[in-house]
């Protein structure tokens, strides 16, 4: 006799529903149809079936192969549904109006608000202070942060927040940005099934045996399994990050378009970074008493130290022992302010272009301009614009010596160093011609409690309320907009359109899979093939089966699909009813190989991934993942 499970409410607490596809739970019914005794292996498959697998198939082999981008394949997927008569149009659209759709615009959103009020240089400077310079030890710190996080809130919330603090560390240690997101993506996937709050296929899970009668997991009954996990997890990137990780690839990315103009000019051999020891003259002197420009020359581009990254070096400052100073000019000019101040060249880069207040443009001088016919003598940059002169080109020639006295010409063309804001005022100034874009975005500081206020509140409103992620992180969204950290036009431009057609083309491909029975199909054959087979070995292959699902369809959907299915397996094996769900629970969250689940989505254009990087640093940990989980269970869970 066929048995049929059916669930129509949720008595699960509403406040930690938190994942799109719960709301399915509520409205419809869920239908499981187990194989009576003596059937045949597989029910006769009709043509639906037959279509829905493959275009499942196709689908698969243009993501992998990457014959078409990503994005243009789930969209192709999704119409293919239709045509084929296997969804209807109104599911089609259905994932445009998905949860994890209006969540990923929101945080993406929150990302950019967290970045304009300086929230995350902050958290990366922080980070950079406990885990130092070194790659290893970042990625190591900052996946076992997000882990932790993950364990409590959404891991895309998790993934959101962290993903401008990497482009910042990215940006400032000159470390590849594709070796840094991908270990924090995956750490946050891996963090949520610390708790049974963590994940949103523990959190339905629960909500199924609730339905059934059957008792439920406490909060933390999983949290030895998912505290192995990320272990496991951060120990892989430690240990073969550098092997499965496209680092090189994304090397040169990670250059500004300051320092890119620097070398278009050959002025990157002209900067050097030196430390004032104890007892150099230079202690106690402003830049101007230094006559570093008078009598050597050289332009002062940036003071720092280990506790304070940037001076305004636009202002007087005084020098202080310890500090280190970024300079330019020639070679012979620089050696001798460094022998007449005894200073130490250190092997630190330029860092007047990653992130501090200041930065590089090229302009050229219009035939028009105000300053044809004076001397740079007569243009106060430095008093007036907060900005001085680095390189100076005229008549095909650079000019090394006497610029203050240089008669400016039209067709002239300088490198500036300069304020943000200074640099602003010559792109729209008309005596200036810039010819480097300038990528600057004004930042509101003092909007940074209200940011983290906004951020924290929607997390808040998830988890203590009754509301999805999406309209909770929508409201902390549009707090930032209301507040003034960012604009609405900014808030559009943030939002990675690539990233929305994706997970919108491919939320009907799980629809269609549950629809025409394509799952439940799977989903039997292997509850067929599995019987008499040794305990353990049914524990991996359902884990096996659970990072498919995941892949191709919502974690929710298949934990609401398999979790009936092996309730009435344990009946007629080895394996207790709670062991067989939470391999269920645990690895629906095992989607580390391919970029479909939501996370993996949102790191894939910041990270410049494709899908083989995902194929080769995720196989290995989904892998591993059914390892751990499998191991776990068999050994203390029985």
């Amino acid at each position: 006799m066929s048995h049929q499970y059916s669930h129509t409410s949720s008595r699960f607490p509403a406040r930690i529903q938190t994942n799109a596809a719960v709301y399915r739970l509520q409205r419809r019914q869920i239908h499981v149809h187990l194989l009576p005794s003596g059937s045949p292996l597989l029910r006769r498959m009709d043509p639906q079936l037959l279509i829905v697998f493959a275009i499942l198939g196709l689908t698969v082999t243009l993501i992998v192969t990457e014959a078409f981008r990503i994005d243009v394949v789930a969209i192709l997927a999704m119409l293919s549904l239709v045509w084929a008569g296997s969804i209807t149009p109104e599911q089609a659209r259905s994932g445009f109006s998905s949860n994890a759709v209006f969540a990923i615009i929101a945080v993406m959103i929150m990302g950019r608000g967290l970045y304009k009020s300086g929230i995350t240089e902050r958290i990366a400077s922080f980070i950079l202070q406990i885990a130092g310079a070194g790659r290893r030890q970042i990625i190591s710190t900052v996946s076992v942060t997000v882990g932790l996080m993950s364990g409590l809130m959404q891991n895309l919330g998790a993934a959101a927040l962290f993903l401008p603090v990497m482009t910042g560390i990215s940006k400032r240690e000159q470390i590849s940005i594709s070796s840094l997101l991908m270990p924090m993506g995956f750490a946050a996937l891996l963090g949520g099934t610390l708790t049974m709050v963590g994940t949103s296929s523990l959190i339905v899970l629960n909500d199924l045996l609730t339905a059934r009668g059957l008792s439920t997991f406490g909060l933390f009954s999983v949290f030895p399994i998912g505290l192995v996990l990320l272990i496991v997890g951060v120990g892989y990137f430690s240990l073969l990050g550098p092997y499965v990780l496209p680092s090189k690839r994304e090397e040169s990315d990670t250059t500004s378009p300051g320092q890119k103009l620097l070398n278009v000019w050959g002025l990157s051999d002209s900067i050097y970074t030196f430390q004032i020891p104890g007892g150099s003259d230079l202690i106690g002197k402003s830049a101007e008493e230094s006559r570093m420009g008078a009598n050597y020359n050289i332009n002062l581009l940036e003071v720092y130290d280990d506790e304070q990254s940037d001076y305004d070096i636009w202002r007087e400052i005084r020098f202080q022992k310890q500090q280190k100073i970024v300079v330019q000019g020639q070679e012979g000019d620089v050696e001798a302010f460094k022998s007449t101040y005894g200073l130490e060249l250190t092997e630190e880069e330029d860092k007047s272009d990653l992130g501090s207040s200041g930065g590089y443009i090229e302009v050229v001088i219009p035939a028009r301009s105000s300053l044809v016919g004076k001397t740079l003598r007569d243009v106060p940059l430095r008093d007036t614009y907060n900005a001085q002169v680095v390189l100076f080109f005229s008549e095909s020639e650079v000019v090394e010596k006497g610029w203050a006295d240089r008669v400016i010409q039209a067709g002239d063309t300088m490198v500036l160093h300069a304020k943000w804001e200074s640099l602003e005022f010559f792109r729209q100034s008309e005596n200036f011609i810039t010819v480097t874009p300038l990528e600057y975005e004004p930042k509101h500081p003092e909007k940074a409690w209200l940011s983290v206020g906004s951020f924290a509140g929607a997390i808040g409103l998830v988890l203590a309320l009754d509301l999805s992620i999406s309209i909770g992180f929508l409201t902390g969204a549009i707090a930032m907009i209301l507040g003034g950290v960012l604009t609405i036009e900014e808030a559009y431009r943030s939002v990675e359109w690539k990233v929305v057609f994706l997970i919108a083309g491919l939320i009907p491909i799980g629809i269609a899979m549950e629809e025409s029975g394509a799952a439940s199909v799977i989903a039997q054959t292997l509850a067929a093939l599995v019987q008499g087979v040794h305990p353990f070995l049914i524990l991996f292959s359902l884990g096996l089966l659970m990072t498919f699902f995941s892949l191709v369809m919502s974690n929710v959907a298949a934990t609401v699909l398999m979790a009936p299915l092996v309730l009435e397996m344990a009946g007629t094996i080895d394996l207790t009813a709670q062991v067989l769900v939470l391999q269920v629970g645990l690895c629906a969250a095992n989607s580390f190989i391919l970029p479909t689940h939501h996370v993996n989505a949102l790191l894939m254009t910041p990270g410049g991934y494709r899908v083989p990087d995902y194929l080769r640093a995720g196989s290995a940990l989904s892998l591993i993942f059914v390892l751990v989980t499998t191991t776990m269970l068999y050994l203390f869970y029985l």
